[in-house]
């Protein structure tokens, strides 16, 4: 089971963005986070599409987080889509299977876990000891 690429950086590019008080341009997130500007307004589309965040044009524009109560399952979803175990993803052989059991318990677990991690308290965490924002 592997987290692509897009969802790692959603999350980075979420976590970075509870840190800021003040709407934030793609280039800061980029130079905060190392994630190239033409990928991050890739991946803010769904996310935008989603509620995740929210979008201002313009000189003073930027990005900020929609709300708060957002979960790492929120963005992986509208970033990823369903989560599916890798081994599972197209098996048509789950009456006989002897490992389908353990991959939907393993599926259930991991959305269960991320439906209960804010990314406001994984923000927090960074930001435990610090002043201002950002990572």
């Amino acid at each position: 089971m592997k987290l692509s690429t897009k969802g790692r950086y959603s999350l980075e590019t979420m976590v970075y963005l509870a840190t800021s008080k003040d709407l934030v341009s793609i280039r800061t997130i980029s130079e905060a986070t190392g994630i190239s500007g033409g990928y991050l307004e890739q991946l803010m589309i769904p996310l935008r599409q989603a509620g995740l965040v929210v979008s201002q044009r313009g000189v003073q524009g930027g990005y900020a987080i929609a709300r708060k109560k957002i979960t790492c399952h929120d963005v992986l979803l509208a970033s990823e889509g369903e989560f599916t175990p890798t081994p599972c993803k197209d098996c048509t052989q789950t009456t006989i299977c002897k490992t389908y059991q353990i991959w939907a318990l393993l599926e259930n677990a991991v959305i269960d876990y991320s439906k209960n991690v804010y990314i406001e308290d994984l923000a927090g965490h960074l930001l435990e000891g610090q002043k201002g924002g950002g990572m």
